[in-house]
């Protein structure tokens, strides 16, 4: 159906910009009309469906870079990720795309869950079998044997077993590659504080990756990892976390020069940084103020680093849909502008995707992934928390709080 719909506001990330009193026309997928409400002439559009939604602000739906979406998100997720069949992890993840959506996120990389639970999962999406978002999978992540999520991933140890795997992944349906190039939190008996993979490795998988039209999003956390990716010119760091070795008298080892050289290459990185803040939230001791984090994260992003938004949701505390805690830790712990945390959760997300000419802002021609949030996300980044009317594709899914799917 052809919908008007008109709010106090649009915010349209893309030129940083806010637009007062205007109406917005979807016809089938599509945005083809964003003109002042004095313009408007309902003889014209006598046969659309009108919603006028007061104290409210129209957005691009939201882009959740970083899931797991056959992981519970428990305090036993790890336990029920390699304990689960593959049929339960399927009903999981039907749940998950399901929560995801109906909280404003209409589009959702998924970063690592089994090949045969997330392509599956995706064609049910498509199909409208069930409903979700517009699901990009990297399908199964590439490890090391007994590296970080084995449990669900395709254990590669040399250059021409990686190479191997990025071929599969393709043929098999992945949109990205996700390598895990460091240890990790979830997986016992993982590094956190050392490399898993060589900088030639990661060399070669993203000249492989490149190859086959696909980009490279690799897992790290320590310092010798990112340093690692950095010099490949992987397309995506993920975390991003700057731990030190072992030896090193302090637990973080920020190396600027190195944040610099991100910068200048134009790598996006996704910080997961409202993870340890849900963690908080929900009653889960912290191992260490994360306030230096942030100070860490909050110079990269003075230097000029590109972040997404990625939840990690799926991972112990990340529920699907706690998106909108994304911006609001950005804007309250890093301490950047509501309009930047729009935009990163929006139309940069879309950008590192190479998805910015469809989705990602409100303008004629884009695809019609909008939400109508209740209040001024552009004033009180926790507004991003009041979705109630949601569309994907034109097709209106939540509205004004009532689900129609």
């Amino acid at each position: 159906m052809n919908t008007v719909i008109f709010v106090d506001k649009i915010i349209d990330p893309e030129k940083d910009s806010i637009i007062n009193d205007h109406f917005v026309v979807i016809e089938k997928d599509k945005i083809v009309k964003i003109s002042p409400n004095e313009t408007y002439n309902d003889d014209q559009y006598s046969s659309y469906q009108k919603i006028k939604a007061t104290n409210s602000t129209l957005l691009p739906g939201f882009i959740e870079m970083h899931s797991h979406i056959h992981v519970s998100s428990e305090k036993d997720a790890y336990y029920d990720s390699i304990n689960d069949t593959d049929e339960t992890l399927i009903i999981r993840a039907t749940k998950a795309a399901r929560e995801a959506l109906l909280s404003g996120v209409t589009t959702m990389r998924d970063l690592g869950s089994k090949n045969n639970v997330i392509f599956p999962i995706k064609k049910a999406i498509d199909s409208e079998i069930i409903i979700g978002p517009n699901l990009i999978p990297s399908g199964s992540p590439i490890t090391t044997t007994g590296g970080h999520c084995n449990m669900f991933g395709i254990e590669s140890d040399t250059n021409d077993e990686v190479v191997e795997s990025i071929r599969f992944l393709s043929k098999s349906g992945a949109q990205w590659i996700k390598i895990i190039a460091t240890g990790g939190n979830f997986t016992p008996n993982t590094n956190i504080h050392e490399p898993q993979y060589s900088q030639e490795i990661i060399e070669i998988a993203v000249e492989e990756a490149h190859s086959l039209g696909l980009k490279v999003a690799t897992h790290c956390h320590a310092t010798k990892g990112i340093i690692n990716c950095t010099n490949a010119k992987v397309d995506n760091l993920i975390h991003c976390s700057w731990i030190a070795s072992e030896n090193n008298d302090e637990f973080y080892d920020y190396q600027p020069e190195i944040a610099d050289q991100i910068a200048n290459e134009g790598i996006y990185v996704d910080p997961t940084l409202a993870l340890s803040y849900l963690s908080q939230l929900r009653g889960m001791p912290l191992k260490r103020d994360p306030s230096k984090r942030y100070e860490i994260l909050r110079n990269m992003w003075d230097k000029g680093i590109k972040f997404v938004s990625g939840m990690d949701s799926g991972m112990v505390n990340a529920h699907f849909n706690d998106f909108a805690y994304i911006p609001e830790v950005m804007v309250n712990k890093m301490g950047i502008s509501c309009l930047d945390a729009i935009k990163t959760s929006t139309f940069t997300s879309a950008e590192c995707l190479g998805l910015q000419n469809l989705i990602g802002s409100i303008s004629v021609g884009k695809q019609a992934d909008l939400v109508i949030v209740q209040g001024d996300p552009s004033i009180n980044i926790e507004d991003m928390h009041n979705v109630h009317t949601i569309f994907k594709s034109g097709k209106i899914i939540k509205l004004n709080n009532e689900i129609l799917v």
